[in-house]
């Protein structure tokens, strides 16, 4: 659009300042070969649940024709991947039934604690513990009777996860055989929260001492009035050097932007002067009125951007949650995908194997507050910048130098805990010194209740 006329800057004020986001994306995939290594456990698999009544809850999906492809997805932002013709019948033909999924997502120690999940794990006769990068269970049914993943199109899931790092290998449990059988290795994608945008209009903004508005002192450019009431904000006001002028055009460019220019002079004596800007309106009624017209034009928009934002808001109170210290080091803007491809329905782990904590050692020599000594069974040892779950039957080792938390449950069934500070002041090397226990006064009912005393 031009507008040829003299024309006068009004000049407002301030400094407007527009924040950019780059999108960032990596995908890594390893295409290593599945290693046909199995290595057993110090006990077959069996689940010890500590607390009676109380477990990771399952997700219910219907799959009402599983000869089409299709994506679901977790009240925890997990995506089931699912491709035509995934389950097999007991005689290896494709189900064309409905099938019904089971589904659950374990993404902390506690979690793994309250399932009776062992992660011990036994690296080519070294003692270790599986440190997981995210565990999943999936089970499936067709009336009732087992089906089987189907090789040739087996299924995905896409978990979110807390770390880049490519150090964890995937583990399905045999329940035939009680044992850990390493599958090779997961994927790994990072994305960014802006490439989830969806392009709207920027809003209107108000005004800044930068901003400027075009006037028409000669009422020979009607046109012109499309602009009133209408302020432009320099994008950077300190490249921004237009002022009065014989002519001005105005450019609309993408994403809201205009580029402003001010032409003075005659034939071979003009001076050009550009700015890029975007529209800003006076506070009150022209801003208000701006504001409500935005709203309603893009009101659609408006709310499936207000979707996208409440699953990163989702995605980050799950990271917080479980890993307070290790979410530090990823962009404020990442979301960390896993995706593990499923051999068999049951259980697969995303971890690698860690050594055991040391340097300090507690000596089983239990107390409460009151100094009574107390026996403690499934005690545990959490290290609170390692998603790993340590199991004692005798003395505690530590890493004296770590965050750790160190629970237990009693034989009244009541939870007996020490906090990082309780341990902090006991000495790592004397192995007679008494323990003592906190023990929670009631039992307690459920997850979050059991989460609240130990982490809060």
């Amino acid at each position: 659009m031009k507008k040829s006329t003299k024309v006068r800057l009004i000049l407002l004020g301030a400094v407007a300042v527009v924040a950019s986001l780059s999108v960032y994306t990596c995908n890594h995939k390893d295409e290593e070969k599945q290693s046909k290594k199995q290595t057993k456990t110090k006990e077959n698999f069996t689940f010890n649940k500590p607390f009676p009544g109380i477990d990771v809850p399952f997700e219910t999906f219907v799959v009402q024709d599983p000869t089409q492809p299709q994506v679901l997805t977790s009240k925890r932002g997990s995506q089931l991947v699912i491709p035509a013709n995934a389950f097999l019948d007991a005689s290896r033909q494709p189900v064309t039934e409905k099938v019904e999924l089971k589904f659950r997502e374990f993404f902390s120690p506690l979690e793994f604690y309250v399932a009776g999940i062992p992660m011990e794990y036994d690296d080519e006769g070294k003692e270790t513990v599986l440190e997981s990068g995210g565990m999943i269970e999936l089970n499936a049914t067709a009336q009732q009777q087992a089906v089987f993943v189907n090789p040739a199109n087996k299924i995905k899931v896409n978990l979110n996860s807390w770390t880049k790092s490519t150090d964890f290998n995937l583990y399905d449990f045999d329940k035939t055989t009680g044992r850990w059988i390493e599958k090779g290795k997961d994927s790994i994608s990072v994305t960014s929260n802006v490439g989830d945008q969806i392009p709207i209009p920027r809003k209107p903004v108000l005004a800044s001492n930068s901003a400027f508005e075009i006037k028409d002192d000669t009422g020979n450019f009607p046109e012109i009035y499309e602009y009133n009431h209408v302020l432009f904000e320099p994008v950077n006001p300190a490249q921004c050097k237009i002022s009065d002028a014989q002519e001005m055009q105005v450019k609309p460019l993408q994403n809201g932007e205009y580029e402003v220019t001010s032409i003075k002079g005659i034939g071979a004596y003009q001076q050009t002067q550009k700015c890029t800007c975007y529209l800003a309106f006076k506070k009150g009624k022209d801003y208000n009125e701006a504001m409500r017209h935005y709203q309603k034009k893009y009101k659609k928009l408006l709310q499936k951007q207000d979707l996208i934002r409440q699953k990163w808001d989702d995605y980050w109170a799950l990271i917080d949650k479980y890993r307070q210290d290790e979410v530090r080091k990823l962009n404020p803007i990442e979301k960390v995908i896993r995706t593990l491809e499923l051999n068999s329905f049951g259980f697969t782990n995303c971890d690698y194997p860690t050594s055991y904590p040391s340097g300090g050692i507690l000596p089983p020599n239990y107390v409460d507050e009151s100094g009574a000594r107390i026996s403690l069974q499934n005690l545990v040892l959490v290290q609170l910048n390692s998603n790993t779950l340590f199991r004692y039957t005798g003395s505690v080792q530590y890493n004296p130098a770590a965050k750790n938390l160190i629970w237990g449950i009693t034989k009244s069934g009541n939870l007996a805990y020490l906090k990082n500070e309780d341990i902090k002041k006991l000495n790592p090397h004397d192995k007679t010194q008494k323990i003592t226990m906190h023990v929670h006064p009631k039992q307690l009912k459920s997850y979050e209740e059991i989460y609240k005393v130990i982490f809060d």
